[in-house]
């Protein structure tokens, strides 16, 4: 009579993992099926919104009315920062294109043009200005504090730590090389802060 009893109760728990492990399979195909449609909704999306940006900016002339918006994309950080801004009379009735050819010595790209504005954005490979970050100080983790241009430099000696990269991992050492905007902040003890990551 027990045998029977545990043999009904293993089939039962056979039939119960059976049942869920079917049930899971389902459930996973079905929401893997869903991401990818999600997916292929969002790549078309996204494709239409370039199509649509790309058929406006090149064939819109630049307004009388319009003005020159200038700013900077500081890459370490990620941050655009208008610069300055001017009236467009002088490229009134030129295109995008010969507005972009026009600054190109300068650095300039047309991000944007609109019946109001033009967005013209110069890329630098530098950090905000006036911020505090983390960098790399002859083979030490260094406390930075970036100019108005966004030129880094040590403020004090004790800035430089004693805290060599030698044992921190090579994408911490990358990211200190070629920044990141967790590593620019407003203020000093901020940064202080998240040096102590790496103590």
């Amino acid at each position: 009579m027990f045998e029977n009893e545990k043999t009904k109760k293993a089939l039962f728990i056979t039939i119960l993992i059976i049942i869920f492990g079917i049930s899971y399979y389902i459930t996973m195909s079905k929401l893997k099926n869903r991401e990818m449609d999600l997916n292929k909704r969002l790549v078309n999306t996204e494709e239409n919104i370039d199509k649509m940006t790309i058929q406006t900016s090149t064939d819109e002339t630049i307004s009388k009315n319009s003005k020159l918006v200038f700013k900077i994309k500081y890459k370490k950080s990620g941050e655009c920062i208008k610069q300055k801004e001017e009236k467009a009379n002088k490229f009134a009735g030129k295109t995008k294109k010969e507005l972009e050819d026009f600054y190109e010595k300068s650095g300039y790209e047309v991000n944007e043009v609109t019946k109001k504005e033009v967005i013209l954005v110069k890329e630098v490979d530098k950090y905000s200005p006036n911020k505090y970050v983390l960098g790399i100080k002859d083979g030490h983790i260094a406390i930075y504090k970036t100019d108005k241009n966004g030129d880094m430099y040590i403020e004090n000696p004790e800035d430089i730590t004693d805290i060599g990269i030698n044992n921190l991992k090579e994408e911490d050492i990358n990211l200190l090389i070629n920044g990141d905007k967790y590593f620019q902040c407003n203020k000093k003890e901020d940064v202080e802060a998240i040096l102590g990551d790496y103590e």
